[in-house]
């Protein structure tokens, strides 16, 4: 009877073991992601998701953040405001969730705003540029230029590179192109310009011939296209089938390859400005990992979204490494007060409403590519 029992006891050991060994493993540091995933502007959001798995998969590689493995919880906001409030709640209901990397659009940024507060979870949106987002509470960051600023660099795109000063103006008739389109106009007629025509174009917009019609009579110099690639490609195909053959400047929206694919020759020429540029020689390594991975070069939102995440763990990382407990609110804290990260898009340095300020590449489309102007 002793022997049985020693025998039960000695196939017992491993298994205690075992659990303490399972039980004294890391906790996983679970970050929620959100973008649209699927409609029309999905491009947006496959680069940013495949750019943060890529960084996910070098973290996995190193051994995760000080020992903790990183779980990512994805979600499709489906470019809709409402879609992104219900996948935030999703996000801030999941255990132990630190951080939230989203969304693409300021439209869906700013609805899931207030669920991220309320929960105390940073929000990191790569591309939100409106300035309300960070205004909505110290919980917002963003990894792009304001609006105001990159008015700036649109009114520099037209004027300065192309040479145009009389200019017609459509935008998207969302938060970001009111904004947008009010903001540039109001930068090139500083810089001495004229805006001859600003109109709204409803998203979604495929027939831009009453539009292009006033173009016609109004001989503009050039056109700055405050568009998403989708209306963007559809409307520069117009113009040139119209025979209306001037400079064309666009945003950060239009430096998705996809815009080149969509509107093929008739994007020919056109200036953009960025804050990623692929060929740049000293992302190399960022861009060859991530061709590498995906077949293709990374673009600016790609770039984006890579140092959302780079500086969300790194902030993750000094909490652990202070003994402070994991929360939201602790990291938070690290990603204000925290040193400058230094990534593939520039420096980012948050002030005191979690925005940044990046210069400005300025590119043109040449053979169907994009190349430095």
């Amino acid at each position: 009877m002793r022997f049985t029992r020693s025998l039960a006891l000695a196939a017992l050991i491993p298994a205690l073991l075992t659990g303490t060994a399972r039980a004294a493993d890391p906790e996983p540091i679970n970050v929620g992601f959100f973008s649209h995933l699927s409609g029309p502007f999905a491009e947006y959001g496959a680069s940013f998701k495949n750019a943060i798995e890529l960084y996910l998969d070098q973290v996995k590689a190193q051994g995760g953040i000080e020992g903790h493995p990183v779980n990512l919880i994805v979600e499709d906001d489906r470019n809709s405001p409402q879609e992104a409030a219900t996948v935030a709640r999703k996000i801030v209901n999941e255990p132990n969730v630190v951080l939230a990397i989203g969304s693409w659009s300021t439209t869906s940024s700013l609805a899931a705003a207030p669920i991220f507060t309320e929960a105390k979870i940073p929000q990191i949106s790569p591309t939100s540029s409106h300035p309300d987002f960070s205004k909505q509470s110290p919980y917002q960051f963003r990894q792009n230029n304001t609006d105001d600023v990159l008015a700036l660099y649109n009114a520099d795109t037209i004027q300065e590179k192309l040479g145009a000063n009389k200019v017609v103006i459509p935008y998207s008739q969302d938060d970001w192109g009111v904004f947008t389109g009010k903001a540039t106009a109001k930068a090139i007629e500083d810089a001495g310009g004229e805006v001859l025509l600003l109109e709204a174009v409803q998203p979604g917009s495929r027939d831009f011939r009453p539009f292009i019609s006033k173009v016609k009579a109004l001989n503009p110099e050039g056109v700055f296209l405050a568009l998403p690639y989708q209306e963007a490609s559809i409307f520069i195909q117009q113009l040139r089938q119209a025979g209306i053959d001037i400079p064309v400047g666009g945003g950060i929206p239009l430096t998705s390859p996809k815009f080149i694919e969509l509107a093929g020759e008739a994007a020919e020429g056109t200036v953009l400005h960025t804050i990623f540029f692929a060929g740049d020689p000293d992302q190399k390594e960022f861009v060859e990992a991530y061709k590498a991975k995906y077949g293709r070069n990374p673009d600016q939102f790609a770039a984006l979204a890579y140092d959302a995440i780079g500086v969300g763990l790194e902030a993750v990382r000094r909490v652990i490494k202070s003994g402070k407990e994991l929360t939201g609110e602790n990291v938070r804290d690290e990603l204000e007060n925290g040193p400058a990260y230094e990534g593939v898009t520039g420096v980012t340095k948050y002030d005191e409403f979690g925005n940044v300020k990046k210069d400005p590449i300025f590119i043109q489309i040449q053979d169907g590519k994009f190349v430095l102007f």
